[in-house]
């Protein structure tokens, strides 16, 4: 990406000596947390995820819920696409393939419920800070991909266990 405004604006400039990621993060942070625990609508997609069932016997849209869910993810998953190319300074469909997995952790770590109703923003950007340490130690350790992937995937299993116990 030949743009220097794109790359400074979406992930390799700073403003001062915080790192525009950071500024993005906080951003993204803040208002998700601000949707899901201030406004009706966030109280509607968290009854969705909870009971579908009973959403919908208390008056919830639940499939345009469902469908506006769908196309924030959408949103969400274009800007950090832009982040990414913004931080790598160019462009590829095959970067960020893999990070399912760690992102699914992050989220669970934070205190996502993957059975629906419960879940809380700033815990899953706690979460992925968690997961960034780990890949971080996992690299470090020395071990090969697959061999990461077996260590997310293990951490995912304890989560969900501990998680149904509660």
């Amino acid at each position: 990406i030949l743009s220097s405004g794109f790359n400074a604006f979406f992930g390799g400039g700073s403003i001062g000596p915080i790192p525009s990621l950071l500024i993005w993060v906080v951003i993204a942070t803040v208002i998700g947390a601000t949707v899901m625990h201030r406004t009706a609508y966030g109280r509607r997609v968290l009854a969705t995820g909870g009971n579908e069932q009973a959403a919908v016997y208390s008056g919830v849209r639940t499939r345009r819920i469902i469908f506006s869910v769908l196309m924030a993810s959408a949103v969400a998953a274009s800007i950090a696409g832009m982040l990414y190319a913004g931080r790598l300074e160019s462009g590829r469909y095959q970067w960020g393939t893999g990070d399912e997995l760690s992102v699914i952790a992050a989220v669970i770590l934070g205190g996502t419920s993957l059975f629906g109703g419960r879940g809380a923003v700033v815990g899953s950007v706690i979460g992925a800070l968690l997961i960034g340490v780990i890949n971080n130690g996992l690299v470090l350790a020395g071990l090969d991909t697959s061999q990461q992937n077996i260590v997310r995937g293990v951490i995912i299993i304890l989560a969900v266990a501990l998680g149904r116990r509660k």
